[in-house]
């Protein structure tokens, strides 16, 4: 798939989605790494299926809900940018070798190494972290404003080399 191709999935999305189209959203994510395995440089993409305990999420797997929300002040929050955006992590991942990713590890300040895949025409980056022998998406989300360009600008500085 073009990653230049690429678009918001529900154009009308609002900061405060229907139940309809949290479900829409779910089965897009659903498809892509529950009912079909991924496999990412020949390591299975794990996904955290147990049920978020995040209010309001309580029947959605872990990781769908980290990626389509953002914490603020401690809660997590609906961020319709990520959200609408669901669809494009297996696109990125898939065209990691492309010109249009730029891919990075980063040592982070807890010890861990976490793989980045930033889809920068698109503004969006995917995180994710090897577990032996296994990824895990870590999350996901959107770069909302040139302060996060050029935090994320920075990381990609100071990457692991």
């Amino acid at each position: 798939m073009d990653l230049l191709n690429l678009d918001d999935h529900i154009p009308n999305l609002g900061i405060d989605p229907s139940d309809e189209h949290l479900e829409e959203l779910y089965q897009l994510f659903k498809s892509d790494f529950i009912d079909n395995e991924f496999y990412f440089d020949g390591c299975k993409v794990i996904i955290d299926i147990r049920n978020s305990k995040e209010e309001g999420y309580e029947k959605y797997p872990h990781t769908f809900v980290k990626i389509i929300t953002r914490g603020v002040k401690g809660k997590r929050c609906f961020d319709k940018k990520r959200a609408n955006k669901i669809h494009w992590i297996k696109p990125i991942l898939d065209n990691k070798d492309s010109e249009d990713v730029t891919c990075f590890q980063f040592l982070e300040a807890d010890g861990k190494i976490r793989d980045y895949f930033w889809f920068k025409e698109g503004g969006f980056i995917v995180v994710m972290e090897k577990i032996t022998p296994d990824y895990v998406i870590v999350t996901c989300f959107h770069i909302d404003d040139d302060k996060n360009q050029k935090y994320y600008n920075d990381k990609y500085e100071k990457r692991v080399k």
